[in-house]
């Protein structure tokens, strides 16, 4: 906890000392207008204020420290609410893997089973094949077959199985104890490399899928996802863009058809420094 605060000062100073400082100061003018004009009002006051001179400094610089500290810190969530509906999102940084919520997770269009060379064991993809079916290539490999049954996936030639790919998009929703996962074809996947990729169209496309699985199939029951498209099969853009991003997928979303009440994007901590996610409160607050 103690460095979290630490790291949530340092990286607030950093971007925002500038105006912190001149919060600090508005605290100050505002301080000495007040005490100034009940100086002239009231002589007893004017007195007690230049006897006691030592501590009205001390009131004022504390008043302003915490003015530019509470100005400054970097804050680890924000929530605010989808404009126009009973929604509402919570940008966090934590684990997705932590929350008990139904997820959406990423993968390639062949919705791949086998950790190693073409699922990394770092990706959430590989987390999920890991932790949730505890390293069962081949449980895994069934819920997901189950899943896709009444999609339509075109066969490649394709050196290993699976050899069907599916359209970015496609959703396969598996359960996790009394939550579902929300596998949702993210990025296609290269066939002699298995190198994923993936652009913000395809990105884009895929969030509508995932959304609309959530909506037939969620029962309005709270939803969480990652920062997707940040992992393995990146769209090469800053997180800051890529939260933005998935923020107004989201909000787009909501607003023509519905959302769970509770959406939660989790953010790795690694991006905490990359992220300033107040401002992502900020631009949808004024909405």
């Amino acid at each position: 906890m103690a460095s979290e605060i630490i790291k949530s000062l340092k990286v607030g100073f950093r971007r925002r000392w500038t105006a912190g400082f001149a919060k600090a100061l508005s605290v100050a003018g505002a301080i000495w207008l007040v005490t100034s004009i009940a100086a002239k009002v009231s002589p007893t006051f004017d007195g007690a204020v230049v006897q006691n001179g030592h501590w009205y400094a001390a009131v004022v610089v504390f008043a302003c420290l915490v003015r530019f500290v509470a100005h400054i810190y970097e804050v680890r969530s924000v929530s605010f609410a989808v404009p126009t509906t009973d929604s509402t999102i919570s940008v966090r940084f934590g684990d997705l893997l932590a929350e008990r919520t139904d997820w959406i997770i990423g993968v390639g269009e062949f919705f791949d089973s086998e950790v190693g060379h073409v699922v990394s064991k770092d990706s959430l993809h590989g987390k999920v094949i890991e932790n949730v079916f505890n390293g069962d290539a081949q449980r895994f490999r069934k819920a997901v077959d189950a899943a896709l049954v009444n999609f339509v996936g075109a066969y490649t030639q394709r050196g290993f199985e699976p050899k069907l790919k599916y359209e970015i998009g496609t959703t396969a929703v598996v359960e996790n104890g009394p939550h579902k996962i929300y596998l949702v074809a993210m990025s296609h996947v290269d066939l002699q490399t298995a190198k994923a990729s993936s652009t913000v169209p395809m990105l884009w496309d895929a969030l509508r899928g995932a959304l609309t699985s959530v909506t037939h199939f969620g029962n309005g029951a709270p939803l969480s996802l990652p920062l997707i498209g940040n992992g393995r099969s990146s769209v090469n853009i800053e997180p800051q863009h890529l939260l933005r991003l998935i923020v107004l997928a989201l909000v787009d979303f909501g607003r023509k058809n519905s959302l769970p009440k509770i959406v939660n994007v989790i953010v790795p901590e690694g991006c905490f420094e990359m992220l300033d996610i107040r401002e992502i409160q900020r631009d949808w607050k004024r909405r």
